[in-house]
């Protein structure tokens, strides 16, 4: 199962080889920023304070194999969009610290791997290239990713 992330106006299923029992979340209806109040973590752990269908997105990551992120690229980074959802994600590993790759990140909630796949488009600079690797790998190691992939793609529908 996969659970994908985007900001597209339009999905094409085949071109990511998305499946029924995938998850599917469009970054673009998100509206709720996180405020960093860290409910998720120690309140109501996993869940979001916001009442909305992005409050449990971290069981769907903990169902997952595959984590897909497709973005625009702002400034070397991912959409706002896109973020915005991240962020929210944060349920997703625990408040508490252990060193990987001898780097601080937070510990692991569950013991599934997940594999990180982003496909960016949109005017794609060779230093936006660079911080798009840097940051998708830094996230795939807070997620405990299992492995990670950065990819362009230019052949997308947007408005």
């Amino acid at each position: 199962m996969k659970t994908i992330i985007h900001d597209l106006e339009f999905l094409d299923k085949e071109l990511f080889s998305i499946y029924d029992n995938d998850t599917i979340i469009n970054a673009n209806e998100c509206k709720n920023s996180c405020i960093g109040c860290f409910s998720c973590w120690i309140k109501h752990p996993k869940k979001c304070i916001y009442k909305d269908e992005y409050s449990n997105i971290t069981e769907s990551l903990k169902n997952s194999d595959e984590l897909i992120i497709i973005s625009k690229c702002r400034y070397g980074c991912y959409s706002e969009s896109v973020k915005r959802v991240l962020e929210r994600c944060i349920g997703y590993v625990l408040p508490y610290f252990t060193i990987r790759n001898k780097h601080i990140h937070h510990a692991s909630r569950y013991k599934n791997k997940l594999k990180l796949t982003t496909y960016f488009y949109g005017d794609i600079t060779d230093d936006d290239k660079v911080c798009l690797n840097n940051l998708v790998k830094a996230n795939s190691i807070n997620l405990n990713a299992s492995d990670y992939e950065v990819k362009e793609i230019d052949n997308v529908y947007t408005d």
